[in-house]
């Protein structure tokens, strides 16, 4: 379909538009070759440094394990974020790996070929950009948000520092500048003075910012092509329960038309049948995309899951131990809102997913069908049968991933709490 057409239906030019804009800052974008050598040059340098320093940013954080390992409080704190960054890393593959993958999914979703003309009081152009500006708000929204966890730490460590090291060196204290930091990784250089305690704040600033990118661009990706499926679905259900309607329209009937059997008017029963049968095909490649999202995002989605577990967990110990007051107490709570609106947006639009789907064998059988023919009914009861199949996205293959899920995963949370004050 030409672009006049789906400007002419409303439709947005990209659904995924906010997420390219997000790709380039995060460095998941590849320039192509009406690009010039020196954006290219500058461009892969930017990503190279990024990169680069985020990977040595986790080997830091990987080899101060024993050191941590025996006081339990930094050890909760510390398996906190070292397990936010490795799933960062599975996001990280995703998003590098599976871009030829990740477009194709984009690509059916906003395929041309399943526009529709707006029709009585809904319009699906219109439908589908209400649901590009929040995808596009939500993907900003974690944007921001994660950025901030980097930033709050250093605010927070600085203040702690500040407070309690007068001098311009830490000689002379029972302090290091390692019991100072909200997150623990080695320092990779000499920290005995107070300028260059400031300068290892500012180390793990950049180093939280890098995963925070990574872990940003994923979640928005995701939220948005799961976005994107539930209007697409909810779509096809106005389609279907529309159908009559908009054969009478598109054959130039007046509405009130109406038929003993549709056989009465062969250029009707034609209509309705390939109407129907277009907007089945356009369901079963929702369904497809389903499929294939299940297939991308199952197993990382259960690393986030059981990564979550224990954060929610350790954020809700190291929180409990600091005053409400303290700078450390808004820092932990930042980064536990961060988590815990990661894993509750996928698990919302999963259980959005699962709703939709239901919705589809009763959008058909308000489809008008009474006077139709045999074959339009055949089609319509083996579509129905099709969808007597819950539709849902699994956590592992384990769980859907529904709302039921997150509220398991936080009860789940706060008995590792528990368990976490026991030890204490």
């Amino acid at each position: 379909m030409l672009p006049e057409t789906r400007s002419k239906h409303g439709y947005p030019a990209d659904f995924f538009e906010a997420n390219e804009l997000i790709r380039k800052i995060t460095g998941m974008w590849l320039p192509t070759k009406h690009h010039s050598i020196i954006t290219k040059t500058f461009y892969f340098s930017y990503v190279f440094c990024l990169y680069g320093f985020g990977f040595y940013f986790l080997v830091c954080e990987i080899i101060i394990v024993n050191d941590v390992s025996t006081e339990i409080s930094k050890l909760v704190s510390y398996i906190g974020m070292l397990f936010t960054h490795l799933v960062g890393c599975l996001k990280f593959s995703i998003l590098v790996f599976g871009r030829t993958k990740l477009q194709k999914i984009m690509n059916i979703l906003q395929d041309s070929r399943y526009f529709y003309e707006p029709n009585e009081n809904f319009s699906p152009g219109l439908f589908l950009v209400e649901g590009k500006k929040t995808s596009a708000q939500f993907s900003m929204l974690v944007l921001i948000m994660y950025s901030c966890v980097g930033a709050s730490a250093h605010i927070s460590s600085l203040v702690t520092f500040d407070r309690i090291i007068e001098g311009d060196s830490l000689e002379g204290t029972n302090f290091t500048c390692q019991d100072f930091m909200q997150y623990y990784f080695k320092i990779p250089f000499e920290t005995n003075t107070k300028e260059r305690c400031k300068l290892a704040f500012f180390f793990m600033d950049f180093g939280l910012l890098v995963f925070a990118l990574v872990i940003a661009c994923y979640d928005g990706v995701l939220v948005t092509i799961l976005n994107c499926l539930k209007c697409q679905i909810l779509v096809v259900c106005n389609v279907f329960k529309t159908l009559r309607s908009r054969c009478l329209s598109q054959l130039g009937l007046p509405v009130w038309y109406e038929t003993f059997s549709d056989h009465e008017h062969v250029a009707l029963e034609r209509e309705m049948y390939r109407q129907l049968s277009h907007t089945t095909r356009h369901l079963q490649a929702l369904l497809s995309v389903t499929n294939d999202i299940e297939f991308m995002f199952t197993f990382v989605t259960l690393a986030q899951t059981l990564a979550s577990l224990l954060i929610f967990a350790s954020c809700l110990y190291v929180a409990s131990s600091v005053s409400m007051t303290s700078p450390e107490f808004f820092a932990q709570m930042e980064y536990f809102s961060c988590v815990l609106v990661q894993f509750l947006l996928i698990c919302w639009y999963g259980n959005e997913i699962t709703t939709s789907g239901e919705l589809i064998r009763s959008s058909l059988y308000e489809s008008d069908w009474y006077s139709s023919s045999m074959r339009f009914k055949n089609s319509m009861i083996i579509t129905m049968m099709r969808m007597q199949r819950p539709l849902y996205l699994s956590i592992g293959k384990f769980s859907p991933l529904t709302l039921v899920t997150f509220v398991g995963v936080c009860r789940g949370s706060f008995s590792y709490f528990a368990l976490f004050k026991s030890v204490q």
